[in-house]
């Protein structure tokens, strides 16, 4: 473990009481009780490195070294709903790829609508023009009935494609708010390992100041610079302590956070697509009506052509 000199560990963790941000979700912000060892204000940037490969190293040894925490993540219930959050990303991934191919395919069909409508306006135009018998005009009024329909379509689909856009986008909202949670995460993965650190600092002075005095209760008066050295190592320990405990507050701190944005989001994320789902059904059938009832009109229109076909 990376031990700093005993006249430089006090001051390197003495800025507890120094505050940061917490980012939550949807932007929002909320102060927390930090944990910052000194170093992580100004001026202080060799110390903040220092501090920053002890827990990286406390990290590497609890993922790699097979060494147990001495305390560890039990909150069942916070880590159950972790797992079924993780799992909400993917399916929303999966459904926010499918809402852009439903948008991409709504706007291939407007745009094909558009282009068949154009197409009989200027069949409609050559067989005005070239009509030669009353026929010939007939079925020219009766492909720009056909034109029109297309068009009207063509329209239709372009509303409805904005309106899909409109409700869809709550899941493109949704893969946002995510990226906050897993920010929250990290943020309350990172106040436990700052307290597991501190314990490991804790357990490692106490050791040897443990291993000082047993070697100067060797030395008949004591021997002079090893008791400075326990003095220096005990005030160590003091401040340490009180990291500690400024550590274990901003835990508890951010799982309160995290517990309480999690319930609000449940309350929302119901909420939310409940309405997403009320408008699109309501959206898609709606269009899909008016739809129906322009092509009923064309049909009526040109029935006669069927009657002659049979």
């Amino acid at each position: 473990m990376l031990i700093l000199p005993p006249k430089q560990l006090p001051s390197f963790i003495k800025s507890v009481e120094v505050h940061r941000q917490m980012k939550v979700f949807e932007g929002e912000s909320r102060e927390v009780v930090p944990v910052q060892p000194v170093g992580k204000g100004g001026g202080g940037g060799g110390r903040d490195l220092l501090w920053m490969f002890k827990e990286l190293k406390q990290s590497v040894s609890y993922d790699w070294g097979g060494t147990r925490p001495l305390v560890v993540e039990e909150d069942k219930e916070f880590l159950e709903r972790k797992d079924k959050l993780q799992e909400f990303e993917l399916q929303l991934s999966s459904v926010s790829q499918q809402a852009e191919s439903l948008v991409k395919a709504q706007q291939d069909i407007g745009e094909t609508m558009g282009e068949l409508g154009l197409a009989f306006v200027k069949l409609t135009k050559f067989e005005t023009e070239e009509a030669m018998y009353n026929s010939q005009r007939v079925r020219a009024a009766d492909m720009k009935n056909v034109a029109t329909a297309a068009v009207k379509a063509s329209r239709l689909y372009r509303e409805l494609n904005a309106q899909t856009v409109k409700h869809l986008a709550k899941l493109h909202e949704y893969l946002g708010v995510m990226l906050a949670v897993n920010n929250a995460f990290t943020d309350r993965s990172n106040a436990l390992l700052t307290v597991q650190t501190l314990l490991s600092e804790l357990l490692s002075l106490n050791s040897r100041i443990e291993k000082l005095e047993v070697a100067s209760s060797k030395i008949f008066g004591g021997d002079r610079k090893r008791i400075l050295k326990i003095e220096e190592l005990k005030e160590t320990v003091r401040v340490t302590e009180d990291a500690k405990s400024c550590a274990v507050k901003e835990y508890e701190k951010i799982k309160e956070n995290i517990k309480n944005e999690l319930e609000r989001l449940d309350k929302e994320r119901h909420n939310d697509f409940m309405s997403m789902l009320k408008g699109f059904v309501v959206n898609q059938a709606g269009y899909a009506e008016k739809m129906a009832n322009v092509w009923e009109m064309v049909a009526e229109e040109t029935s006669g052509y069927a009657k002659d076909g049979s």
